[in-house]
This record gives structure tokens, C-alpha cells and sequence, in this order.
């Protein structure tokens, strides 16, 4: 019996060892989400009245969050570089705004299934992104969005889906860049510096034909990620 106690408590400390810490060190306030299925997209901060969707995890892999005007909670299963739902509920008020609503239903949907993570980092804190084949993708970050100028200059891609050239555009010049493409496994495939002047084009003639995400950062950190799709 003692043997069998000593085992247990043994298996206890290593599972609780073998999770990731940075989960549970912060909030996660969400930037963006991208349902693969439906081929839709909410940039956080272009949603109006804005809100600030956010995913707490516990260190006993209870999770909560918050949408436009419900919440959520649940438990995750966990192994190293991935998270599961395994339980979910979420309160269903209707927020009286239908960009809210369909934010919801896509965020809500994502969140309560299972994914890929990674845990990066920048000058301003951490990023946390999600990525899912059958889901789509969502990115949080450890700091609450704001509204700065780099937001402010509203990256657009075309065409969408592309062959051969994707072109970057923004209302601003944006200074230097720094524009990496990786898929939806979260693997880096590219990287690219340039000084950003409203417009550039991005040779995407040797991917294959799939889902990516392009991410753009600057010099200081701030960083946008646009999905695009090679035809």
C-alpha cells in the first residue's frame, strides 16, 4: 500500500511538472480568429462597438473567457504543444449586434475544440497562437489590445485567394517590416525585411495550394497576422 501511495504521488508531480507554465501566467486578450470552414475572419480591433474577448487558464486546466457579451468556461485535456476541450459551456444572451453574434458563434466554436499551441514573445509580452486543420486559428496576447498607429494602418491583402503574386497594402507607411508566412501547422515558412511604403508584393508562387498566415511586425514589436488562402 505504501509502495502504491509513493507511485501515485510520483505520477501527480510529474504530470503537473510536464505542463506549461507560461499558460497560466496571464490572461489572454484575443487579437484574431479565422474559421477554416467558413473562411471567415474577425480582426478584434475593426469590431465595433469594440469588445475585448479574452481566455483565462488555471493551473488545473480549468479555463473562462469572455466573447462580445457571453461567457465561457470549460476544462482542457493537455499535452505538451497542445490543448483540448473536453468540457465547454458558454451563456447564449443575444448581444443585440449582429457582428457581435457571428463573432461569437466563430470564437465560441474554436475555442471549444482542440488545437495546437504556440507561446512566443516580443517586446511588449507574450503571444499565444492556436491553430487548428479542421478549426481555423486564433491569436491572443498578454497585453490588452490597443489602438496604436500600427493598428490604425489596416493591412489589406489581394487577391484573395492568390497564384503566384500577393500584394500588402496599408492606409500608412508603415516603416521597416518584418513579413513571415507560416501554415496552419504554425511552421514557419518565410521571412522577409523591408522598409513598408503602402504597398508591396509577396512572391507566394512556390507554396502550395492551402490556408497561411502572413505575419507583419514592426520595429517595436507591434504585429498583425492576415490569413490568405494559395489557390
Amino acid at each position: 500500500m505504501k509502495t502504491l501511495y509513493i507511485l501515485l504521488t510520483i505520477i501527480i508531480f510529474q504530470t503537473s511538472v510536464a505542463q506549461d507554465p507560461r499558460l497560466f501566467e496571464n490572461d489572454w486578450y484575443l487579437y484574431e480568429v479565422m474559421s477554416t470552414d467558413l473562411g471567415t475572419h474577425y480582426d478584434v480591433s475593426s469590431i465595433n462597438p469594440p469588445i475585448a474577448p479574452y481566455l483565462r487558464i488555471s493551473e488545473n486546466l480549468n479555463f473562462n473567457g469572455e466573447g462580445a457579451c457571453n461567457t465561457f468556461s470549460g476544462v482542457y485535456e493537455y499535452s505538451p504543444g497542445y490543448l483540448g476541450s473536453i468540457i465547454f459551456t458558454y451563456s447564449t444572451e443575444d448581444c443585440n449586434i449582429q457582428q457581435h453574434n457571428s463573432f461569437e458563434n466563430e470564437y465560441f466554436g474554436f475555442i471549444s475544440g482542440g488545437y495546437t499551441y504556440t507561446i512566443t514573445e516580443n517586446n511588449q509580452g507574450k503571444i499565444f497562437s492556436l491553430s487548428s486543420p479542421l478549426m481555423g486559428h486564433a491569436v491572443f496576447k498578454s497585453y490588452p489590445l490597443s489602438t496604436s498607429n500600427f493598428q490604425k494602418n489596416k493591412f489589406q491583402l489581394y487577391p484573395n485567394p492568390v497564384k503566384n503574386e500577393l500584394f500588402l497594402t496599408s492606409l500608412n507607411n508603415a516603416g521597416n517590416l518584418k513579413l513571415k508566412i507560416f501554415n496552419l501547422e504554425s511552421r514557419l515558412l518565410s521571412i522577409q525585411s523591408l522598409n513598408f511604403e503602402k504597398q508591396t508584393s509577396i512572391d507566394v508562387s512556390h507554396l502550395s495550394s492551402g490556408i497561411y498566415f502572413l505575419n507583419i511586425e514592426d520595429e517595436t514589436g507591434n504585429t498583425a497576422i492576415k490569413m490568405f488562402i494559395k489557390a
